[in-house]
């Protein structure tokens, strides 16, 4: 396996590298913080350690001698100074050499020397984190750009996978110069921040297929790989990685975490996020900070796989995380892993917040604070900062101010600012569209902390997380060269090596959950290709957020199928019967699909069908106390992991929610004279209520093919756990997939690759696979692996760590390691 990361050190210079760090550690002992700032001597004066020359796109490299290379543009009025025969940038225009700008200087240190240089309201502009500001041009910034990094804005979005290579680096550059030109503040380099990109990037499993091979390797490689590419574009910090424990079987976003066991999930997330922040040489060993290296937040703290019910925080209806089993301290261990890494980076250095309101079993808020998490002291402060000690950087989830403020609704927007950074909280997490308004509200909220706590006491609150903010700019060396290489930008992202090296990893990650008769095996070498019918799948139309019309596709594309198969398919009428599309022209409806003959079916060695696990279709909402934004009661439906209808009327299904928001009741008093006002829990249950599923078709197709009495394998794209037993015993094999990472499924031919017996599969369950939706509601939020399984025809559970090769049930190292009793966290002291 090739760990390298191009264009670093080989592994013959790694001694060189070994003694900068001794010169380097030298240096740092002999900077002291009384020295600054310190008087240069003439550029090119005495005995000169360092060169200066043109890049190809046009800005000036200056490489110092066992040091720190530089990088700045001629035409922004930013100057070099020379101490020590070595050069530096005057970040600050006094012609001084700072300790800040000293890059023989600790980051740590340099940070926390660079606040006091900061004026408030611009401190105020890089705690914004808007989804976007100005328009990508290759030629020229706009006003809205430059407004933005007038008022202090430093962590921008990146370009979005429609921008080329070319594109990104020239917009990054001419960023960068910008804010070199600016006089009015010390030079902060932009940061650009990504969530989890498709696209321009090399193709990995989802976090949840990674979760599948077992192997925290594959996820350390993925770091490794991906980091280089995000640097290559000048991404520099990742709205990610995701840790939250699945423990819930209902939550939506499942398919973002490592599952739902803790000790699988901490190895996980501490080799991925290792392995980003870390840079390595040829022969990988770490070199800790470095040129490949970006930024992860961790999220979402303290863990959001517990909404009840399966609700996601996101909207008002998944407000709650609750916690029957008592495991708010099991959800913590991911995020505490990742604070002691294996590297050189030594702990994680952001993170993000969830939205939610933790509720005890006793209905008690968790810290004894009914809010959300970024509004939260107990977690952020308390839990987070003084008992495990971790000081990095917070950003806060998206729209927590005015969308999401759950628990603070009588807060104003000003209030809720203010409120953020006292619990504990570094930035706003989507906050700042507007520039000058969003400022001007922050400032607001500055001037309500000076009210509150004294000038002394905001700017501490202030200084500390601007010091926060300003470590991830330092860290991964872009105040010293924040400018890009066009030809780097356009030939490291989404490249052919790191493309195989995720296909590979793709492959690891597939489930095979039934092979009745070995019908999934080796294959021979001179057999020829099968016949295999592949029926088309229906997919109704979806509303909402990403509109896609009705379709009618093959369950795999034929053409790929075609190079492992001898294909057969159904047809589509000529004349279409669906509703009409925007354009007035008539979609696909089922009874527009021919299906083969049973004749011609029966000629196929077997049938293979790819489906997707039951997609709900429940409504959201915002609002507040169960009345949406427009004045309607909303309805809380249960969430089904069954296709058939599902009605909640178990005894297992909670009649009085644990969760729900405070409602103001007002009674008249018992003695007639005025009123009484108390608060009252809002009731989110479910109890009676019938799931809506919008893929029941997917079961349909199933049984039809099953019922010919042709051999069936049956691909399953799961995002959620699923009731198996709805068709398991119809048919002969099952394979499973979790996912690409920002796609919606694995590729084809990971599957097809699989199925032919070109590769035998090895992936292993990072979830339990529940026997019915009755034992889903006997289970707690909360607590890893506590369902009864599913078991088969052929008498496998279907429980976490289970996967078959070609010899049978799986037994090795991984399920030694990891088939143990659930690790439970406890309060650190």
């Amino acid at each position: 396996m090739n760990l390298s990361k191009p264009g670093t050190p080989t592994g013959r210079t790694f001694f060189t590298l070994a003694l900068i760090a001794c010169i380097t550690a030298f240096f740092i002992s002999s900077c002291k913080t009384k020295d600054y700032p310190r008087d240069p001597r003439p550029l090119g004066s005495g005995k000169v350690k360092w060169t200066e020359s043109t890049s190809p796109d046009g800005w000036i490299m200056v490489t110092n001698e066992n040091g720190a290379t530089l990088g700045y543009s001629k035409n922004s009025g930013l100057k070099l100074i020379q101490v020590d025969g070595y050069a530096f940038k005057d970040l600050n225009r006094n012609n001084k050499l700072d300790l800040f700008e000293d890059w023989r200087v600790d980051y740590n240190r340099r940070a926390a020397a660079m606040v006091s240089e900061i004026p408030v309201e611009q401190m105020m502009g890089m705690k914004m984190n808007p989804f976007g500001v100005g328009s990508v041009n290759p030629d020229a910034l706009d006003d809205a750009m430059k407004n933005a990094l007038n008022l202090g804005y430093r962590q921008l979005r990146a370009p979005g996978a429609n921008v080329s290579g070319k594109v990104k680096a020239l917009w990054n550059n001419m960023v960068q110069e910008y804010i070199e030109s600016l006089e009015s503040i010390v030079c902060i380099p932009a940061v650009w921040i990504a969530d989890p990109r498709s696209g321009d990037v090399s193709e990995w499993p989802s976090n949840l297929a990674m979760a599948a091979t077992f192997d925290p390797e594959v996820g350390a490689e993925y770091g490794r790989l991906m980091s280089e590419e995000w640097r290559a574009m000048g991404i520099s910090m990742q709205v990610a990685t995701q840790m939250d424990l699945a423990t819930e079987p209902r939550w939506k976003r499942i398919s973002g975490t490592f599952g739902e066991d803790p000790a699988l999930s901490m190895d996980m997330a501490r080799a991925m996020i290792n392995a980003w922040q870390s840079t390595y040489d040829d022969n990988g060993n770490d070199l800790g900070w470095g040129i490949h290296s970006v930024n992860n937040q961790m999220k979402h703290f303290p863990g959001d796989g517990a909404g009840e019910g399966g609700r996601e925080s996101h909207t008002r209806d998944g407000a709650y995380n609750v916690f029957p089993g008592g495991q708010f301290w099991t959800h913590i261990l991911p995020f505490a892993a990742c604070m002691e890494l294996p590297g050189k980076t030594g702990e994680v250095s952001a993170a993000m917040t969830n939205f939610s309101v933790g509720i005890e079993a006793d209905g008690s808020p968790v810290g004894g604070e009914r809010v959300a998490t970024s509004y939260s002291p107990y977690k952020i402060n308390r839990v987070l900062r003084e008992m495990y000690g971790w000081d990095g950087y917070i950003l806060t989830d998206f729209s927590i101010i005015t969308g999401k403020n759950f628990g603070v609704e009588h807060l104003t927007p000003a209030e809720c600012m203010l409120a953020i950074l006292e619990a504990g909280c570094d930035a706003y997490g989507g906050e700042g569209r507007n520039p000058k308004e969003s400022v001007d509200l922050a400032m607001e909220a500055y001037r309500l902390g000076v009210e509150k706590h004294g000038e002394e006491g905001m700017m501490e609150i202030m200084n500390k997380s601007t010091e926060r903010i300003l470590r991830t700019h330092f860290n991964i060396g872009i105040v010293d060269n924040p400018y890009l290489s066009i030809e780097m930008a356009e030939t490291v992202p989404n490249n052919a090596e790191h493309n195989e090296a995720g296909y590979r990893a793709m492959l690891k990650s597939v489930v095979m959950l039934k092979n009745s008769g070995g019908i999934i095996r080796k294959a021979p070498e001179s057999e020829e290709k099968p016949t295999v019918y592949i029926p088309l799948v229906y997919s109704a139309a979806t509303t909402g957020r990403g509109v896609t019309p009705a379709s009618a596709k093959p369950a795999f594309d034929t053409g790929i199928a075609g190079e492992y198969f001898n294909v057969l398919t159904d047809a589509l009428a000529k004349k279409l019967t669906g509703p009409k599309d925007d354009k007035g022209n008539p979609t696909v409806s089922p009874n527009d699909i021919i299906r083969a003959s049973a004749a011609e079916i029966a000629k196929c060695d077997f049938a293979l069908v790819r489906i997707t696990s039951p997609q709900n279709g429940n409504p959201t909402y915002m609002g507040f106390g169960g009345i949406t934004t427009d004045g309607q009661k909303y309805t809380y439906l249960p969430i089904s992991l069954q296709y058939r209808p599902y009605t909640a009327n178990s005894e297992f299904v909670r009649k009085e929610s644990l969760g729900g928001d405070m409602i103001e009741v007002i009674e008249t008093s018992p003695d007639g004279y005025g009123d009484l006002k108390s608060k009252v829990k809002e009731n989110r249950s479910y109890f009676g209520k019938t799931a809506i599923i919008r893929n029941e078709s997917d079961l349909d197709l199933v049984l039809k093919v099953a019922a010919s009495d042709k051999k069936t394998i049956v691909a399953v794209n799961v995002s959620n756990p699923m009731v198996f037993s709805e068709f398991e015993n119809k048919v002969d094999a099952i394979l499973v997939g979790f996912g690409g990472d920002r796609s919606a499924f694995l590729p084809d031919r990971a599957f097809l690759e699989i199925i032919a017996g070109k590769t035998e599969p090895s992936g292993l369950l990072p979830l339990q696979m529940p026997a019915s939706m009755k034992t889903v509601e006997a289970q707690f939020e909360d607590v890893p692996r506590d369902m009864k399984c599913h078991t088969d025809s052929d008498g496998n559970s279907y429980d976490f760590a289970f996967g078959l090769n070609w010899s049978g049930v799986i037994k090795d190292e991984r399920t030694a390691k990891y088939d143990v009793a659930p690790l439970v966290g406890t309060p650190k002291e």
